[in-house]
């Protein structure tokens, strides 16, 4: 179960678990968030494929936001070898993020990656990168 969004419209700081189901349910509910839902699924499956079974996901994607432009989903590459993982998502300069956008919507990145520029890891930087406060971010297990 996740917690009700705040008034400025994210959910609370924090990592909080959810199925699948309560995920599509909280945030896919509208014609922007779906198409958006619909590639995110296929970058999910990618990794699954890949053999990874928690992601966490933020951006803005998890808010309140009618129009979301994309989301950052993290994973986490310490308990597999990330030359499993597909070359789309496995390399990090801009060339390949924007391959990525365009093909899965969003972003994906080592949760232990550090954020360019910002010296924090990518799980710390998008926990925090919202001028209202901390942004809470959810963890899916795709078992």
């Amino acid at each position: 179960m996740l917690p009700a969004f705040l008034t400025n419209g994210m959910l609370p700081g924090g990592v909080h678990h959810c199925e699948l189901a309560v995920f599509e349910e909280t945030f896919v509910w509208s014609a922007r968030r779906r198409a958006l839902y619909q590639q995110m699924l296929q970058g999910l499956g990618v990794l699954h494929e890949s053999g990874y079974r928690m992601l966490i996901v933020g951006g803005e994607f998890i808010s309140k936001a009618e129009h979301p432009s994309e989301f950052k989903v993290l994973y986490d590459c310490d308990s597999l070898s990330i030359e499993t993982l597909d070359a789309r998502l496995s390399h990090f300069d801009k060339n390949s993020r924007l391959i990525a956008k365009n093909q899965w919507g969003g972003h994906f990145f080592p949760a232990s990656f550090r954020a360019k520029g910002t010296g924090a890891t990518w799980l710390h930087y998008l926990s925090s990168d919202s001028s209202a406060g901390q942004r809470g971010l959810v963890a899916l297990s795709l078992m």
